[in-house]
């Protein structure tokens, strides 16, 4: 059976990518599995695959970490704590109204409501005892919305014409690998399942992941081993969706088809928050407004920095903001949100 689920992973992501779906090759590996998974009221994806995959994911990330970027970091850090902040008071307050006006714990409503990456969040709130399946239909939402949104209003509210502004895409190089890139591939996914077996053991929230990202990061900047394929990483994405596919039922999606209305609320009340974090961010950390705005968009990191730089924000400043936004996510809220849990017992 689970070659079965596996192979519907498989074709679901292909099909998310050929599609162009927001996070693709999990959204279409989570629909696939969760379809069969329905239909066949069948579960067979084991724990293992979920820690693999945030293994890879954080050693992907770790493979995107310089020198350089960790010394803008450094120059950033009072900006990005004040963004951070921002973030978490955002991820409350949307949290405790989800969890007031629908019929979901508040573990599951705070990560849904969590700004970081989809796959991310996901799998560390199936960790923390959250309704991932719920988790990522709200995370999809939010990181859709935040895609397709915020690059039409910024502009807008700027009066600026963005001239088409499009995403652009890296042409594609069908050369194969070398023996060079094989072996320090090897390398990489040794360390980033070295360090990450070390967090998972450690008992900290997304301890896998975080360990996996720093473990990493260490070796690609101190001896420049750090290379993992994108479509490696699309691969433990694939793996993502099928464990988090695996555990929906019919119940689920039910509950998911009744609440439609909550998923309008929280966007209707994270958007404007986040702009408003935008111009607080322009106010008192001194940042032009048009990069505040961008960089206070809670989606993907290389999305945002591209859409910015063709409005002409300051895309590396987006970039490095956001890279530590998504780092910073996974490290504190998923703590937090335990502290949380465990002392209102709700």
């Amino acid at each position: 059976m689970l070659l079965a689920v596996l192979s519907c992973a498989v074709i679901g992501g292909i099909a998310g990518i050929k599609l162009k779906l927001p996070a693709s090759a999990m959204l279409g590996s989570l629909i696939a599995v969760a379809i069969f998974t329905v239909i066949t009221d069948i579960q067979a994806t084991p724990a293992w695959i979920k820690v693999l995959a945030q293994m890879v994911s954080g050693g992907y990330i770790g493979t995107t970490m310089t020198s350089d970027s960790i010394g803008q970091m450094k120059k950033m850090a009072p900006t990005a704590a004040f963004l951070l902040l921002g973030m978490l008071v955002i991820n409350l307050g949307t949290g405790f109204i989800l969890y007031l006006t629908s019929p979901l714990d508040l573990c599951t409503s705070l990560f849904a409501t969590t700004p970081g990456g989809l796959t991310d969040v996901t799998i560390i709130s199936d960790d923390m005892g959250a309704d991932s399946a719920v988790v990522s239909v709200f995370q999809v939402c939010r990181m859709s919305a935040a895609i397709s949104i915020f690059p039409l209003i910024i502009p807008k509210l700027l009066h600026i014409k963005p001239g088409g502004a499009k995403v652009k895409k890296a042409a594609k190089k069908k050369s194969s690998m070398t023996k060079q890139q094989y072996l320090n591939f090897g390398r990489t996914i040794l360390v980033a399942f070295c360090s990450g077996l070390l967090g998972y053991l450690s008992g900290i929230p997304a301890g896998t992941i975080i360990f996996s990202v720093i473990g990493v990061s260490f070796t690609k900047i101190k001896y420049g081993i750090g290379f993992i394929p994108f479509r490696c990483k699309q691969a433990a994405q694939m793996l993502s969706g099928a464990f988090i596919g695996s555990k929906i039922t019919m119940d689920t999606v039910k509950l998911i088809i009744s609440m439609w209305y909550n998923a309008i609320l929280v966007l209707v009340i994270f958007i404007p928050a986040c702009l408003l974090l935008g111009y607080a961010l322009h106010k008192w950390r001194k940042l032009d407004l048009l990069t505040a705005l961008f960089c206070s968009a809670p989606a993907g990191a290389s999305d945002m920095a591209l859409i910015a730089s063709d409005v002409g924000a300051d895309g590396p400043n987006v970039a490095i903001l956001q890279i530590i936004r998504m780092l910073g996510v996974i490290a504190i809220f998923p703590t937090i949100t335990k502290i949380l849990v465990a002392v209102t017992g709700l």
